[in-house]
């Protein structure tokens, strides 16, 4: 009897996590999606339909994004480097963000109003991975 009320306790437990688990998770962006308050930045074009799915949310700047790796589609680390690998972007922050082609917020850079989204950053100022820093600027 002690044994089953053990092994039920680890079952209850177990359950728990899996449940409490992707609500942890829900406020991130594999998939294509971005959810409201973040920038979202991948991989590949076109937010990586038909892709690896590598991608990244941000809610404040980053000045340096080699300091940043991809994340898989299933949350973990790709250990593959963000900067100078971003081909597509979603912001849903709230307020504008600039990509900037070099660390530090210098070079060519292209400007994301709220709610705008490009999948396709070879057409823009930026151009398609070069970016190396993120400004999340809300007036």
């Amino acid at each position: 009897m002690r044994l089953s009320k053990k092994a039920a306790g680890i079952v209850a437990a177990v359950t728990l996590f899996t449940v409490a688990a992707p609500a942890a998770a829900a406020v991130a962006s594999p998939r294509s999606t971005c959810y409201g308050g973040r920038v979202c930045l991948y991989a590949g074009y076109d937010y990586n339909r038909g892709q690896v799915d590598h991608w990244r949310d941000f809610v404040q700047d980053d000045s340096n994004l080699a300091d940043n790796n991809w994340l898989n589609w299933d949350f973990s680390n790709s250990w593959r480097s963000m900067d100078n690998d971003t081909s597509s972007v979603r912001n849903r922050i709230g307020c504008s963000t600039t990509l900037w082609q070099h660390p530090g917020f210098t070079g060519s850079h292209s400007t994301f109003t709220h709610n705008s989204n490009d999948g396709m950053l070879a057409n823009n100022a930026v151009g398609n991975n070069r970016a190396s820093s993120l400004d999340i600027w809300c007036r």
